[in-house]
Order: C-alpha cells, then structure tokens, then sequence
C-alpha cells in the first residue's frame, strides 16, 4: 500500500476533557490506568470498564494481548468527542482474539479505532471478525461517526472489517475506513451491509490494501470479496488495491476485488483490482455495480487479469432499481479468464447506463472463451436492457477473441441499445461481432444491418488498429497512488483515435468529467479522443 500523505483529521482528534486508559503487559488490572507507568494489563480488565465521550483506550505499542474487546451501547462518544481505541509508545498493539472477534463494536457510535493490528486463528479455525461494527436498534436510526484508520485485519474467518446493521432501515452514517490492510480472511476483507437497501449513510474507504481473502468452500453466499459496499447512500471507493482474493468460494454467486450493491451515488475511482479468483460458475471479477445500484459512477480504475469480469453491471430482480449508472475512463487487460465471460458485461436489467471511453485489451484464456463486450441475460430471459449506451470506447481483441457478444434473450426485449463511435479491433483479421442469432466478420455488414453504429445517418466506429503504447502489457501497477503510470494504454502520435471520439456534453447532454484516466483535462485539441486516453 502507499505511503500515507494524509489523513481525516476527525480521526485523529482528541477531546481532552476524556480520560485516557492505558493496558500493557506489565500492569495490574488493580491499577487506575490513567498513566502509562499504572497501566491496567489486558482486554478483560478493558471489557469490564464504560467509556463516555472523549476517553481514550490505548494499548502498548508492540505488545500482543489476548482476548476480545467490546463496546456497547453503554459505550458512548460522539462526534466532537469520540471514544478512541489505539496505540501508545513505538509501533502498533496488537489484539490476538484466537477464535473469536478482536474488537466489536454493538450499537453504540462515536469510535475511533486507529493505530492496531487485530489477529485471529485462521480461517479454518475463526469465527469472527477482526473489527466487527453492528446494530440492530429499531427505527431506522443512523448512528453517526465511525473512524477506522490504520489498522492491520487478518486471520479472521468472518472479514477482516464490517460494518453492518439488520432491523429494516437503520444503519450508520458518516463512516470512513482509511490506510487499513485486510488479508488472508475468509468471508471477505472490508465490508458494510445492511438489511434494507440504502441504509447507511456516507460511507468512505480510502487507500486500503485488500488481498487473498479466500471466501469460504461450500457457503450459499458469495464470499470471498476485497472491498464490498453494500446497502449504502452516498459513498466513495477510492486509492485502493485489491488482489488475488476468492479463489475459495463454490457458491453460484461468486466474489469481486471491488463493488457495490443496494446503493445510491457511489463513486468507485483510482483503484486497481487484478487476479481476484472464483472457485465456482460466475463472477472472481474486477469492479462490479449489482442489484439495486443506482446512480454511481466507476472512473480512473485498472481491472487486469481476473477469472470474471474487469467491470460488471449485473441486475437479477424483475424491478427497475439498477439504473442511471456510469462505467468511464476505465482501462481493462486480460480480464474475463474462466467461465465464458468478458472484460465489460451487461446481465440482467440495467436501465440508463452511460458506458464511454474505456480501454479494452483481451486476448484468449486457457480455461475460458473471453469476450471484450458481454451482454446478455441468461437464466433470467425477459429482463431486459432498457437506454443502455456504449460509446468511444476501445475493444481491443487478440487471438481471434470475440469484440462484442450481445444475447439474443437480450435484444428481443432491449429499448434504446446504443454502440456508436466505437473502435473494434482485432489484429489480423477482422473483428467478430455475435449480434442474437447472427455473426458478423467486421463491423460493416453488422453496422448496416442493425444501424447500430450509426448517427444521424452518419457512419461511426472503426475496427483499424488504435495504435496504443503497448497493448497487453500492462502488468500490474500494484500502488493506487501511480495508476497514471499505466502507459500501456496511452495513444501514441499517430494514433486515428486522436480527435475522433463522439463530442457527448453536446450530443447527449452528459457530463464526462474533469480528465481521462491519466489525469489529462478533457477535451484536449479539437475533439475528445476514443479510449480512455486523451493525447496530448
């Protein structure tokens, strides 16, 4: 993970009108343990204490101490006067919980929780959670501030974080969980979910490091996921890595690096996802927006070398909710591995989706059949796409892989498909093109048979060579802080995308943002570029 530059100063804050406890091997659990030289000696002595707001609870740095530490409702800090739980001295403590949850926070808010490692047994041998936040209280209440900054989770056979809550629409609000590193969990590695949708309220993960959380063989639920944002209003994924997670998970529902479910107006950008896994039918993808996700945007993200999808818009109700989302500036290499599916994919009904100028490299898999765009509906024929537009993007594919893949389940019932001012290539031979029941070699015969490619009866899309840096080479990054080091997929000079991309403020009344993918402002020259480059 990244160096740390920076940090939310509410996290760090200290109300100095609370009392501050201090726990190390060394003291006795019959001192005050108000000063470091009569600290009290463990968690026990801990978990029989209240806390009100502003006390500190601190743990000596670079010790180990055994047990499960817990704060109720009992347990109350606030906003401008948390309850802080850390380190004192040099370097992080250490909470080792064996087989249990190190720190669990019920019903209660106001916390800070910055400065630990938590560790459990494994996760053949765990049950719980490193840091476990619920609540249950009635009346759709949202407990304000949770601050979880700089905190090592590992070895926990639930996840690494959670935040949760399950009694309708409560939840919590005002949540970031920053400079944390998650691993080797087995249901996941930092979570939030809720049992209504939308429950919780301003949610933020920041700069967070999440890998080989396996998820669990033989569990119904899909486990084994990196970053999960779930039953949200209002969040943000950002500066993030997640890597080489869920290769465990049987279930027919799989895991992803990093994704949002049952949530309104999260962005998910500057973060890289590769080498995720599944051990079952489906997913062990990149980036995700499923069920009920409405009105986010996925921007500046790298998605390489995942078993599914680098990014997936999936919906199976028969409802309305998944809608009024953006996929942009987004590169994808090598993605879509095992399973037949593809870098970008459709499922179900997705309403209002805006897809523009992503990169697209993939080239052919030993244990599947990749697609650069996949749309379709299986298992669940009838719903269908409804104003979905895919527009100045790069599907770059290799080996004789498939460009774009679109079901004929899909297109029976689709209104308002959109591609137009695409560029599809395939080197050597012409790109192939499944529309329903029909194929296509190229993108003419397709074009004016479906008017798909087509504008004001104007002819768009390409299929010559975009003429990138050096496709397929992207390799790992492995810092959100330099994805902009990602020149593999840069223009070069020469390139015939420079200026030929579809002007869609104008044309379509949508805002594109700020800057493509490495950082550049747009527009730059006379017109916006194809891909998620713009040259300059």
């Amino acid at each position: 993970m990244a160096a740390r530059a920076s940090t939310d100063a509410a996290a760090l804050a200290v109300n100095a009108t609370g009392v501050t406890y201090y726990v190390s091997p060394s003291g006795k659990n019959t001192n005050a343990g108000t000063s470091p030289s009569k600290p009290w000696k463990d968690v026990r002595r801990a978990n029989s204490s209240t806390f009100r707001a502003g006390d500190q609870l601190l743990f000596q740095g670079g010790a180990v101490f055994s047990g499960e530490l817990t704060l109720s409702a009992d347990d109350k800090g606030s906003t401008i006067a948390p309850i802080v739980i850390g380190s004192y001295g040099a370097g992080r403590a250490t909470i080792n919980a064996g087989t249990g949850t190190a720190l669990s926070i019920y019903n209660t808010s106001g916390i800070v929780i910055r400065n630990l490692s938590v560790v459990g047994s494994g996760t053949s041998t765990n049950a719980g959670s490193g840091i476990d936040v619920f609540t249950d209280l009635p009346g759709g209440v949202k407990l304000p501030f949770i601050r979880i900054d700089s905190v090592d989770a590992s070895g926990f056979g639930e996840f690494g974080i959670a935040i949760g809550s399950w009694n309708n629409s409560t939840g919590f609000s005002d949540v970031r969980v920053s400079y944390s590193v998650t691993y080797d969990n087995g249901r996941g590695g930092v979570s939030t979910y809720a049992q209504a949708p939308y429950a919780h309220q301003n949610v933020y993960f920041g700069h967070l490091l999440s890998y080989r959380n396996s998820g669990l063989t033989g569990s119904t639920d899909n486990t084994g996921s990196g970053i999960t944002m779930g039953g949200v209003t209002g969040g943000m994924i950002e500066r993030s890595v997640a890597r080489e997670n869920g290769w465990l998970c049987t279930a027919s529902a799989g895991p992803v690096g990093i994704w949002t479910y049952d949530s309104d107006g999260v962005v998910i950008q500057f973060n890289e996802s590769y080498r995720n896994r599944t051990g079952g039918p489906a997913d062990g993808g990149g980036f995700d927006l499923d069920q009920n996700t409405r009105n986010a945007v996925v921007q500046y993200n790298y998605s390489h070398d995942n078993d599914g999808p680098g990014y997936l818009l999936a919906h199976s109700p028969n409802t309305s909710t998944h809608s009024g989302n953006t996929l942009r500036y987004n590169v994808s290499e090598n993605d879509g591995r095992r399973n037949g599916t593809g870098a970008i994919v459709i499922w179900g009904r997705t309403i209002g989706a805006e897809i523009y100028n992503n990169t697209v490299y993939v080239s052919p898999s030993s244990s599947g059949s990749p697609k650069a765009f996949f749309l379709h509906n299986a298992t669940i024929p009838g719903q269908d796409v409804q104003r979905v537009h895919v527009r100045n993007n790069i599907f770059y594919a290799a080996g004789g892989v498939t460009t774009l893949f679109v079901s004929a389940d899909q297109l029976n019932g689709a209104v308002d498909l959109r591609f137009e001012g695409n560029n599809y290539h395939s080197p050597g031979a012409a790109p192939q093109i499944v529309w329903g029941s029909a194929t296509y070699s190229g993108i003419g015969t397709w074009r004016s048979t479906t008017t798909q490619e087509m504008l004001a009866g104007v002819a768009l899309g390409s299929q010559v060579n975009p003429r990138l840096t050096s496709p397929g080479n992207g390799g790992t990054v492995g810092n959100a802080e330099l994805l902009s080091a990602l020149t593999a997929y840069r223009l070069l000079a020469t390139s015939p995308m420079i200026d030929r991309g579809l002007h869609i403020p104008n044309l379509f009344n949508l805002p594109v943002g700020q800057t493509d993918y490495f950082a550049g402002s747009l527009p730059f020259g006379r017109a916006y570029d194809v891909g998620a480059h713009e040259r300059r």
